[in-house]
């Protein structure tokens, strides 16, 4: 008898398709388990408050700087490691960032290496992280865009990366992963709207837990002690007073005596230039701050939304602390 081929070749395109599934499920589970050994649950007064992974072999980790830049005695729990103190080496404000140091031991800690490409629009990337005081839960991810963009969230802009997941309390700190079980950034925040999570997350990329890791020290930021948000963000009223062919940004979150406000600069101004150039997207204004030094002057000139009082301002950039 003849055999049926079409019937013989669906059979092997499902035998196929299985043993790629199975083999993708027993991969998944290896890197779950890597990401097990060298995570841990971060503890603040004993209270559960976040995630962190240690990121070389002598004990040197990473977590949000929104958890541990709190007062308290700070420790770590982990299956593999049980619960140790450890004590802050470094933070960075501008990316959430604090590094840890565990205990000194003979015996080298298991880490996660940190990627040295970065990743782009649609990869794959899987976290593990303690939602809502669940412990070693490993989500999956992709990557949501190219490159970087800045968050506003504990008071100032924090560069990151957006991801596709929902990513509940508690999972700050965790590990984002490839395939290949390197960091390719770490959880720092959610999207939400009226409490309710929007489906995108935002890592720290890598190079800036790298570069914490190689300095040992605070990185201090520029900062003017003010934020800024974009005019199509904000209410009609606000837009329609706003004159004709304008261009620019407003001014939100100013300090009271912070480094703006003594320049001169008020809530809800509109910023028309900076340093000689017409912005009016909040990603090219900070990235345009941040590439300055602590000390130096910025230039703007502002006015009232109507176009009154227009002035020219010029801030002293201060430490993010």
């Amino acid at each position: 008898m003849r055999p049926d081929l079409p019937l013989l070749a669906l059979l092997a395109t499902n035998l196929l398709v299985f043993g790629k599934d199975t083999a993708s499920r027993l991969y998944l589970g290896k890197l779950h388990d890597e990401l097990v050994e060298a995570s841990f649950e971060l503890l603040i007064d004993g209270r559960l408050e976040g995630t962190g992974f240690l990121v070389d072999k002598d004990g040197h980790a990473a977590t949000v700087w929104h958890a541990a830049g709190r007062e308290g005695k700070l420790e770590i729990r982990s299956r593999a490691l049980g619960r140790l103190d450890v004590v802050r080496v470094g933070h960075d404000r501008s990316h959430d960032l604090t590094l840890l140091k565990l205990p000194c031991r003979d015996e080298p800690y298991p880490f996660l290496p940190i990627a040295k490409q970065g990743v782009g629009p649609g990869q794959p990337i899987y976290l593990l992280g303690t939602p809502i005081f669940r412990h070693r839960v490993f989500i999956t991810g992709h990557v949501a865009r190219r490159g970087t963009t800045f968050e506003y969230f504990n008071g100032n802009f924090v560069e990151g990366i957006h991801v596709t997941a929902i990513t509940p309390g508690g999972c700050s700190g965790g590990p984002w992963v490839n395939r290949q079980g390197q960091v390719v950034g770490m959880q720092a925040a959610s999207m939400t709207l009226n409490a309710g999570h929007q489906g995108i997350a935002t890592m720290i990329p890598a190079k800036s837990i790298r570069e914490i890791l190689e300095k040992k020290a605070d990185i201090l930021a520029p900062s003017l002690d003010m934020a800024v948000e974009e005019l199509w963000g904000q209410e009609v009223k606000y837009i329609s007073k706003v004159p004709k062919g304008k261009k620019g940004l407003v001014v939100r979150q100013l300090k009271k005596e912070g480094t703006a406000a003594k320049a001169g600069v008020k809530e809800w101004d509109f910023v028309t230039n900076v340093d000689g150039r017409n912005i009016d997207e909040t990603d090219t204004f900070i990235r345009h701050l941040r590439r300055k030094k602590l000390g130096d002057h910025l230039k703007m000139e502002v006015m009232n939304r109507d176009g009154s009082d227009k002035r020219q301002v010029r801030i002293k950039l201060v430490p993010l602390r």
